[in-house]
């Protein structure tokens, strides 16, 4: 089975373009506590684009955005991707999210970590395949 070629007229732009066609645009969290968790993942990495009491908005590399809402604590699993593990590692033991041990192997190296309000982090290396 050949793969078919992406042309301008199929992809809706004026040059082929080699990403994935789809982004993940949205992602929605809650919090007890908004500002408080705003203010933490903002130190960890993530670009504060809306902060509020009730409503925040950071983004992610690729564009993606973290909404966060007033509710429940601790019931998201966040499943991140970075360049640089180890330095990664360091940066959530600096903001005491009590990283675990990293795991190497394939596809990617990995470990887990908690934010302050107990939701899981999962983060991996990159192991993108070409751009996105």
């Amino acid at each position: 089975m050949t793969t078919p070629t992406l042309t301008a007229e199929h992809t809706n732009t004026p040059t082929p373009d080699p990403r994935p066609r789809f982004g993940l645009g949205h992602l929605s969290m809650t919090a007890a506590d908004v500002s408080a968790m705003t203010e933490f993942y903002g130190r960890i990495g993530m670009r504060i684009v809306v902060d509020s009491p009730g409503f925040s908005i950071l983004e992610l590399r690729g564009g993606t955005h973290l909404i966060l809402t007033p509710g429940d604590a601790g019931v998201t699993t966040l499943d991140l991707i970075v360049g640089d593990i180890d330095e990664t590692h360091a940066v959530l033991e600096a903001a005491d999210a009590q990283p675990g041990r990293i795991s190497r192997g394939f596809p990617h190296d990995r470990f887990a970590a908690r934010d302050p309000e107990g939701n899981v982090l999962l983060v991996n290396s990159d192991h993108s395949v070409g751009p996105v």
